[in-house]
């Protein structure tokens, strides 16, 4: 599993507290894409559109007015 942040200038928007996540999937510039765990480092763009996340029990989503996303070793930061 993974874990999850989301950050704006002034808070967190969104943070999981454990590795509950198992898959995200987010606006990319040239489309949708979607990270799983032990996906390789990634830092991509992200345009207007909606993050879906999914976890054990449940899924939610998330809009978004784009912003930058940074993957490794099963974390993942979002910052918009």
């Amino acid at each position: 599993m993974m874990k999850i942040t989301i950050i704006s200038y002034n808070k967190i928007i969104f943070k999981s507290n454990k590795n509950t996540v198992r898959s995200i999937t987010l606006p990319g510039l040239n489309g949708k894409f979607q990270i799983l765990k032990n996906h390789a480092p990634l830092i991509s763009i992200l345009k207007n559109g909606v993050i879906k996340i999914n976890f054990l029990s449940k899924k939610i989503k998330i809009p978004i007015n784009g912003g930058f996303l940074y993957t490794k070793k099963n974390i993942v930061i979002i910052i918009l």
